[in-house]
């Protein structure tokens, strides 16, 4: 159950042969960005897209009101942006840094050197994102008849990315009350039972996984 987020972001990058993997991101640009800073705006021109090598990002739009709707907070491992910068058309959604993150730039020239090194690249790019989008309906579906504490469990494992026990996710219960789509309560409520379970552990600002293992099997009734 450790993949992508059901709505932003894909495996698209992780997905790929390490070879080609290793390759398109050396290539790639390495920038940082601070908790809260922008990385893309609705409307924006898609001239890359992003790899998450450390950190989140939220994904969602701003309304008039200044106000924050988010859609998915994802996390290493994961790419957004590639469906817009592949298709060409504008952003759809705002970007921002969920934590201090390190993510890695792949723009066109990026990709189209990769692509001329091998003319076999381009058609593997190409079933590799169809694949990935398909699998993020698949997830979407499946999330439909889960609990909040099993919908709850498999967004901390999304968030988690290559890392298990230990690893601390950063996100404020009202970060993942919203990425679930339940209220604080009913959130708060969730976060005790999987603690009771000595799955996680709740802490300010962000949640330890304390068995990886067992929030999987959660998931999977």
């Amino acid at each position: 159950m450790n993949g992508p987020s059901p709505i932003a972001g894909t495996g698209f990058v992780m997905a790929l042969p390490e070879i080609v993997r290793s390759d398109l991101l050396a290539r790639g640009q390495a920038r940082s960005f601070a908790k809260g800073q922008m990385i893309q705006q609705r409307g924006d021109i898609a001239s890359e897209f992003w790899y998450i090598e450390s950190g989140s990002v939220q994904i969602g739009r701003y309304g008039i009101d200044g106000r924050l709707t988010l859609f998915a907070l994802i996390g290493t491992g994961e790419t957004f942006g590639e469906l817009a910068f592949m298709g060409e058309f504008p952003r759809t959604v705002d970007a921002i840094a969920g934590s201090d993150c390190r993510l890695i730039r792949i723009g066109d020239s990026e990709l189209q050197s990769l692509m001329e090194s091998d003319p076999a690249i381009t058609r593997l790019l190409l079933k590799t994102m169809a694949l990935t989008v398909q699998e993020a309906f698949n997830l979407i579906e499946a999330s439909r008849s889960l609990s909040v504490p099993q919908r709850l469990a498999q967004a901390l494992l999304q968030l988690c990315g290559d890392q298990r026990d230990g690893a601390a996710v950063r996100a404020t219960q009202q970060d993942l009350a919203d990425l679930v789509g339940v209220s604080r309560v009913s959130l708060g409520k969730a976060l005790t039972r999987l603690q009771a379970a000595g799955m996680i552990e709740p802490g300010y600002g962000s949640v330890t996984i304390r068995n990886a293992a067992a929030l999987e099997d959660f998931i999977t009734g």
